[in-house]
């Protein structure tokens, strides 16, 4: 089984939430390449534990 990795960050906004924009692309490519999208995996936390940053995981074979 082959697996790669795409790390994200989140656009942070420090008053809300941090939001994620342009994964959709990144998913498209990775199915287009024959990989199914299995999950992410929050990497960075902010000093009030909001995610700042994730790694999306995607399998094939």
């Amino acid at each position: 089984m082959q697996t790669e990795f795409v790390t994200m960050d989140l656009e942070n906004n420090p008053a809300w939430n941090a939001e994620l924009n342009g994964f959709k692309p990144v998913i498209t490519e990775y199915a287009e390449k024959g990989f199914a999208y299995s999950g992410f995996v929050p990497t960075k936390f902010g000093p009030t534990g909001k995610t700042l940053i994730i790694t999306l995981v995607f399998q094939k074979g």
